[in-house]
């Protein structure tokens, strides 16, 4: 979307991170050899992953965004983050660590449970009602995303993001909260709209939680309430901003502006307020989800409010929106390559986490 946009100067097509990430980082280094750019900033989470692991290939000619990749470890790799989590005294979902799928299979005390990737994000969660389920998905999943970790299901009961800027003293200087208010899934999944709302409770388990980690940079901290006892609980931390970042914007606070202030080591003052009650639709991704909702009326009455932006949908930037709407039938191939994208059997970021690239 971004390169129809009439704020983008200048496109640039390089090769696919995801599947080759070092001729992706060829491509990133001699361009910021060839041009003058002041920084960096990454919003996919294989492109934040590149970066903080080979920031010293770049910081003679860029600037490139906090932290320093032990630190950002802490936060991408779930299992890291759980157990740092669990000494902090942050109420996560029961998970059964260990790469012994018979060990955790004793273990377990009920099923549901879900299956996550621990050092991928927005890859494939696989949910397994049965042992016999368990076994097969969990092998499925570590020979294509590497390391996973099995959690017991969380009931649906809310889903919160606690979104922020920590400076270089891992202080907060910015902030907002949101809550997703409809997803393309009824069970999670990405959000198609969300407002911004007050929850001093969650606030500061984010914060506890990434001081104890020592974090500078953007971050968005995800819980989940539990539908049994009301108690929200730990999800993930997303290590780079966000796909929700227009309601942020919308709420009073330019966290992209911010984030690049201080990426520039500008003084960034500290201020933790935003406007409570803004709203913000996905409107391609609240439009998927119309005909599987029931409350269909819901989605007619959101165009009357007023308090309602659009991440994707601009009428001073049109053709983002646009290209949105049309790319899938401009390009009929698009979904084939996604699949085998996706599918990969072999895993080459998964191999340069674990040091088979240099």
């Amino acid at each position: 979307m971004g390169f129809y946009s009439k704020y983008c100067h200048k496109r640039l097509i390089s090769p696919n991170p995801r599947t080759h990430p070092q001729d992706y980082l060829t491509f990133l280094l001699n361009t910021v050899k060839e041009n003058q750019y002041d920084c960096i900033i990454p919003y996919h989470t294989h492109t934040t992953f590149l970066l903080m692991k080979n920031k010293d290939l770049f910081s003679q000619y860029v600037s490139i965004p906090p932290p320093n990749y032990s630190v950002f470890a802490k936060a991408y790799d779930k299992t890291k983050l759980l157990k740092i989590a669990l000494k902090a005294g942050i109420i996560c979902p029961q998970t059964y660590f260990g790469e012994n799928l018979d060990m955790i299979i004793q273990t377990i005390e009920q099923y549901p449970v879900i299956i996550k990737a621990s050092k991928r994000h927005t890859a494939g969660i696989a949910k397994c009602f049965s042992e016999k389920e368990l076994r097969e998905k969990y092998l499925e999943m570590t020979k294509r995303l590497g390391p996973c970790i099995v959690q017991e299901y969380i009931p649906n009961g809310g889903e919160y993001g606690v979104y922020t800027l920590f400076n270089h003293a891992s202080e907060p200087v910015a902030l907002t909260v949101q809550k997703r208010c409809r997803t393309m899934h009824s069970d999670g999944g990405a959000s198609t709209l969300r407002e911004t709302i007050r929850n001093e409770e969650l606030v500061a388990f984010a914060f506890h939680l990434l001081k104890k980690i020592r974090w500078s940079g953007v971050a968005m901290v995800e819980f989940r309430v539990d539908a049994r006892d009301k108690i929200p609980k730990l999800m993930e931390i997303n290590p780079r901003l966000w796909g929700s970042l227009q309601l942020s914007i919308s709420s009073g606070v330019d966290f992209p502006y911010l984030y690049y202030k201080m990426i520039m080591k500008e003084q960034v003052l500290k201020n933790l307020c935003f406007m409570e009650g803004m709203i913000c639709r996905w409107l391609t991704g609240d439009m998927r989800t119309f005909l599987k909702n029931k409350k269909k009326l819901q989605f007619f009455t959101d165009f009357l409010n007023p308090h309602i932006t659009y991440d994707d949908l601009s009428l001073q930037d049109p053709w983002p929106f646009i290209v949105s709407v049309i790319s899938p039938v401009r390009n009929p191939e698009y979904d084939q390559y996604a699949a085998e994208d996706l599918n990969l059997r072999q895993n080459p970021i998964q191999e340069l986490i674990t040091g088979v690239y240099p």
